[in-house]
């Protein structure tokens, strides 16, 4: 005899509880295509934007330190997914949250939401969702840090699921 489980619902991280740190990005007229929606390579730097913002201002990442004293994060493994087009004007919401922590390196999920002209956007799903996973190197070697500084740990720890 066997006995069917429904497995557990896998997390689309498209609702907008799914994330912990937000960033507000205003749309430019350069991130149009020539089909009048922003183009798919632009969320990528509304990916990286919201990520080193929240890194510069809650992990002590200092992008133009000259003491080589501090780790850099090296991105190994990038993606987005698609669902829903937007365009110029308006203001994007970039959604934060950290999906794995490991010793010397961070997976981040991003969720893009567009705001609504009155600028809610609660209760949205995200139009697209990605992200990017950084290994923290020693900035000399290129080699993986044994662990994270625990500046930097104390803030990604903020935004674990």
């Amino acid at each position: 005899m066997t006995t069917s489980t429904k497995p557990a619902a896998v997390s689309t991280f498209r609702e907008k509880s799914d994330y912990k740190y937000f960033l507000p990005i205003q749309t430019r007229w350069s991130d149009n295509d020539q089909y009048g929606h922003i183009n798919n390579s632009i969320y990528y730097h509304y990916i990286d934007t919201v990520v080193n913002e929240y890194l510069i201002r809650f992990c002590g990442l200092e992008p133009l330190d000259k003491t080589e004293t501090k780790p850099i994060g090296l991105v190994v493994h990038s993606s987005a997914q698609f669902f829903a087009p937007a365009s110029y004007p308006s203001v994007m919401e970039a959604g934060l949250v950290i999906s794995k922590l490991g010793k010397s390196s961070v997976t981040y999920r991003v969720g893009i939401f567009e705001q609504q002209p009155d600028g809610d956007s609660s209760g949205r799903l995200a139009a697209v969702v990605g992200g990017f996973t950084h290994v923290f190197v020693d900035p000399k070697t290129r080699r993986p840090v044994s662990s994270l500084p625990a500046e930097l740990l104390d803030g990604l720890q903020k935004l674990t699921i």
